[in-house]
């Protein structure tokens, strides 16, 4: 088996920046940057380093080398038992050997609590109960706002991640948080890997990463309790409430925030509240001036989400844009009748207990769109079926009765000619 071997990180400056960089045997090195100001929160173990191409390893099945200090429990659990969890809910993974120049107990946790700040629905539900409510604790209470560039921000890369870092800063000033942005070419060592399975491990490297301020990380839920399940469907966020566990150490809590709440009921908690005038849920890489485009799926279906509450008006033409949601609204409830994901069954359910009427022309689209995916479904089955077929074909033959092999020069009693 091929190993990854990782230098031991170190700094540098670039400019009004710092890079934390470690070199990679044969490949390009794995690099983040935060300001020059946001230096003291940067940690000087490897774990960031550890966690940041632990997948990578695990679906190319190459051992990992770690070089520097690498926590102790956290080396331990992500060489057992995260490792088991990511075998069995998701197939592309499997067990490598993960081993580190030095290994150290976790030292005491610092005092700053972080999450990530995008202003989308789960983002603003972590805020308003971590920060803007009024019985917070003290050690929950979120002191620093994060957004990461690590893969999230799809098509449009660093220049979207850096314009939202344009809109989001004024925002958390507002707020009187202190707005970290962690730049890294993480995405770059994840080739052909899909965010959504590994948006877990990614954003926990950057919590690690900042260990020497931030001893604790709010982690926005993308599912509910109910959603959670084993295989993950290509979504490893299902499984957060079990791998944040095996993530965190001594120094750097990990843990999912908003879990006993689906989506639609963060939504409606938005509905008279003074942040909602924030929300960003779009993932057009070109949203225009409001931050939302009014047409891509999340804004469609938090849109329909506050038309069926009431109150769309309110959102109106800020946050969202709505001439392309009216545009778009009959197409997209005939999908969102046929789908099978969960934000969009959740939604579905919440309607039928609304006693909300769906239009007979979405029901038949609707029913045209689970035919279509039927057919689809068949048609790779029948691919996979022929694919099968051809390599029994091209499997040497042998003796039914004896189950020897067919001598050269002999033919099988059974074999036509």
């Amino acid at each position: 088996m091929s190993r990854i071997v990782v230098a031991p990180p170190r700094r540098e400056r670039i400019g009004d920046t710092v890079r934390v960089l470690s070199a990679i045997e044969g490949r390009a090195p794995l690099w983040f940057t935060v300001p020059v100001e946001f230096e003291d929160l940067l940690s000087d173990r490897a774990d960031f380093a550890l966690l940041g191409l632990l997948l990578p390893a695990m679906k190319y099945r190459e051992d990992l080398h770690v070089g520097g200090v690498v926590t102790d429990t956290l080396l331990h659990r992500v060489g057992g038992e995260l490792q088991d969890l990511l075998c069995v809910v998701d197939p592309i993974y499997s067990r490598v050997r993960i081993t580190a120049d030095e290994v150290s107990p976790a030292p005491p946790p610092a005092a700053g609590v972080a999450t990530g700040f995008s202003c989308g629905v789960d983002s603003l539900a972590v805020l308003s109960e971590f920060y803007l409510a009024d019985d917070v604790p003290a050690e929950l209470r979120i002191t620093h706002l994060i957004l990461n560039n690590v893969g999230s921000h799809g098509g449009g890369g660093e220049d979207l991640w850096r314009e939202r870092c344009r809109r989001l800063q004024p925002i958390a000033k507002s707020i009187g948080l202190p707005f970290v942005p962690v730049n890294s070419n993480l995405e770059a060592h994840h080739p052909r890997m899909a965010f959504a399975r590994t948006v877990t491990a990614r954003n926990a490297a950057v919590a690690h990463l900042l260990a020497g301020g931030i001893g604790r990380l709010h982690y926005a839920a993308a599912f509910s309790y109910s959603q959670i399940h084993a295989p993950v469907e290509g979504e490893i966020s299902r499984v957060d409430p079990m791998s944040l566990p095996l993530l965190s150490t001594r120094a750097v809590a990990l843990t999912a925030a908003g879990t006993g709440r689906s989506r639609t009921q963060k939504t409606l908690a938005l509905i008279g509240r003074p942040e909602a005038r924030w929300l960003d849920v779009c993932t057009n890489t070109d949203p225009g001036p409001t931050g939302n485009c009014g047409e891509c799926p999340k804004c469609m279906r938090t849109m329909l989400t506050l038309e069926m509450a009431g109150h769309l008006d309110e959102f109106c033409p800020v946050p969202f844009p709505p001439e392309p949601y009216r545009a778009r609204r009959g197409a997209f409830i005939a999908r969102l009748l046929a789908s099978h994901a969960s934000h969009d069954k959740e939604l579905v359910e919440y309607a039928r207990g609304l006693g909300w009427r769906w239009g007979a022309r979405a029901r038949v689209l609707a029913a045209g769109h689970r035919l279509s995916r039927l057919g689809a479904r068949s048609m790779r089955a029948a691919r996979r079926a022929i694919r099968v077929s051809r390599r029994a074909l091209l499997r040497p033959r042998s003796r039914l009765s004896s189950g020897r092999p067919v001598p050269p020069g002999e033919r099988s009693p059974r074999s036509l000619p």
